[in-house]
């Protein structure tokens, strides 16, 4: 098993330029491609072996990413969010193992409601953001689901990033405080 300081920073530039890569992608396109997420799942379940032995590597992986699917592909099927997204956040679980995906997932929702209020007071202003804002708390019926247009869509790889980043330091990052103590 590797975890010494050195290795932990080389996995953590690895996850680091995949999961840059995913937001400049979806900030660019609006879309995480597949390529890319199957990057970020292989590499994460090698990252998982290498850090956490080959057995319980691979199972702490395969926990995470099957705990990532049951939390966010919900959000999908009510076209919530992109299935690439779905796909980004359950393969960076194969980095981080089940109990960091629940970190990650719960750091993920808060840094994508900020980013939701950002890009919705960006992209309509303050007055009918705040009309949106209270028309859904007041009468929540009255605001009906639609399909979302691609300049609708916010770039959730940034809040996934950040959250997956969050969890990642939360886990390893031990190792840093440690070595510079």
């Amino acid at each position: 098993m590797i975890t010494s300081t050195s290795s932990v920073l080389l996995l953590s530039v690895v996850l680091g330029t995949l999961l840059a890569g995913a937001v400049i992608s979806d900030l660019r396109e609006r879309r995480v491609a597949n390529v890319l997420n199957l990057c970020v799942l292989a590499t994460g379940l090698s990252a998982s072996v290498l850090t956490r032995g080959a057995s319980d590597g691979l199972w702490q992986s395969l926990l995470g990413v099957g705990l990532a699917l049951a939390i966010w592909f919900p959000m999908f099927a009510l076209r919530l969010m992109g299935a690439g997204d779905v796909k980004l956040m359950a393969a960076s679980a194969a980095w981080l193992g089940w109990q960091g995906t629940l970190v990650a997932s719960l750091a993920t929702g808060i840094f994508g409601g900020l980013l939701g209020a950002f890009w919705l007071l960006r992209s309509h202003g303050a007055v009918s953001a705040l009309n949106t804002v209270a028309t859904a708390v007041r009468a929540p019926w009255i605001m009906k689901l639609r399909p979302y247009e691609a300049r609708d869509r916010v770039p959730y790889a940034l809040a996934i990033a950040a959250g997956v980043a969050t969890a990642w330091w939360i886990t390893f990052g031990s190792a840093f405080r440690t070595a510079h103590s």
